[in-house]
């Protein structure tokens, strides 16, 4: 598959925003979330699209929810 110059710069210009979005979004949420390692949740977030995006939406609102929910009971 051969991509031209235009097709390529394209390509990246709707790939780097929407990078860029996704990272700053996780970022913020973990931040108002009170995550401890919010800024590298944003670092881990800018690494791929949109495949990062949900493991972060299943770490922070399942498991650490459950993890924090069973430490209060006891």
């Amino acid at each position: 598959m051969v991509i031209s110059n235009n097709g390529l710069i394209i390509l990246l210009a709707i790939v780097i925003p929407i990078l860029l979005l996704q990272g700053a979004w996780v970022f913020y949420d973990a931040r108002r979330r009170k995550e401890k390692y919010y800024w590298l949740w944003g670092i881990f977030a800018l690494m791929d699209t949109p495949a990062n995006l949900p493991i972060y939406l299943l770490v922070t609102r399942i498991l650490l929810n459950n993890k924090k929910r069973h430490s209060s009971d006891a």
